[in-house]
């Protein structure tokens, strides 16, 4: 999906100049997914969830016949054409409407990156807190779940790592794959494709007061919505966050694609460690047959045009992002319903 006007007034995304529509970066795209997001998804213990996958109006044809045929194992799955432009506020969840059976009382969006795997109790995870705290009354309006245990595989495959590497050095921040927003519906109607996981811990910490437009949006948007709805008490920073680690740690990939060639490169030797197949990501369900059969795009002349072409225009997206950035300042923000 290309950036366009993806989001523009709450500061996202990040506007490529690589051609995402391009054969070569969709079959990419698609092989990544086969090995990481879509086995991820089928091996969850929990599969009560729909799965929308936003794809851009200009996918060739056949390409989006092959994502069809490769999701359809998953069950409730929704493909959406994005449309730069179109008249849809993809920040609320009012456009899904559509997939929701008669008028929910909550519902629970996450974001899962197409070349990044949740582990396999993270739906179990998420949806059983939020059971057990309606069971006990104590369910607030809006609440924040993501998963801050992350690991790395590095796809950069060679004759000592067949399947590239792992570092033990993981990040301890927010990812994007598994950031999550639950809401009562309707009366708050945000999706999770509003806010920001960099900043997850910040937006309802109402005692800090960072300089970050998203974040200042979306306050006032929820505290709008809970003086509307009537809410009694405004939820702590502790009640409307959720770390769901315990789930197990999301595999991020570093593929030479997604702009981070470098990190490979910044992990020191004694820290590198070759990755062996299901023994090094217990807790999540891998590809691991489409990972071998796919060695040749995760190696040699491919990852290193890969990786210039990600230099070269990381160089012209950080003044493209920070034009971006400017233009984001002095748009409208989103309306409340």
């Amino acid at each position: 999906m290309r950036g366009g006007r993806w989001l523009d007034h709450v500061d996202g995304p990040w506007l490529s100049a690589v051609n995402p529509l391009k054969p070569r970066n969709v079959d990419l795209r698609l092989k990544l997914l086969e090995i990481t997001c879509l086995p991820a998804l089928l091996s969850q213990t929990n599969r009560n969830f729909t799965w929308v996958l936003v794809v851009d109006a200009n996918l060739d044809r056949r390409a989006k016949q092959r994502l069809e045929a490769l999701t359809r194992r998953v069950g409730r799955v929704w493909l959406q054409e994005y449309r730069a432009g179109a008249p849809v506020s993809w920040e609320r969840l009012s456009w899904l409407e559509p997939l929701m059976d008669g008028r929910p009382d909550f519902v629970l969006t996450t974001l899962n990156d197409d070349d990044d795997a949740l582990p396999r109790r993270f739906v179990e995870t998420a949806q059983s807190h939020v059971a057990a705290l309606d069971r006990e009354g104590r369910l607030p309006p809006y609440k924040i779940i993501c998963n801050r245990s992350a690991v790395p595989w590095h796809m950069a495959f060679t004759r000592k790592a067949p399947l590239g590497w792992t570092s033990l050095v993981r990040d301890q921040g927010v990812p994007a794959s598994g950031f999550s927003l639950l809401c009562r519906y309707p009366a708050f109607d945000f999706s999770v494709l509003g806010l920001r996981h960099r900043y997850a811990e910040s937006y309802f910490d109402f005692r800090a007061r960072p300089p970050i437009r998203n974040v200042e949006i979306f306050r006032r948007l929820f505290l709008e919505a809970a003086r509307d709805a009537r809410v009694g008490r405004i939820p702590t920073n502790a009640d409307a966050f959720f770390d769901a680690s315990a789930a197990g740690a999301v595999v991020m990939t570093q593929h030479g694609g997604n702009q981070s060639p470098w990190r490979l490169a910044a992990v020191a030797d004694r820290d590198r460690r070759p990755v062996l197949g299901a023994r090094t990501f217990p807790d999540v369900g891998i590809g691991w047959d489409a990972a071998r059969s796919s060695a040749g795009h995760f190696g040699g002349w491919r990852l290193t045009m890969r990786r210039a072409e990600s230099a070269l225009y990381g160089r012209r997206g950080t003044r493209i992002e920070a034009l971006h950035a400017l233009r984001s300042r002095v748009s409208s923000p989103p309306s409340s319903r």
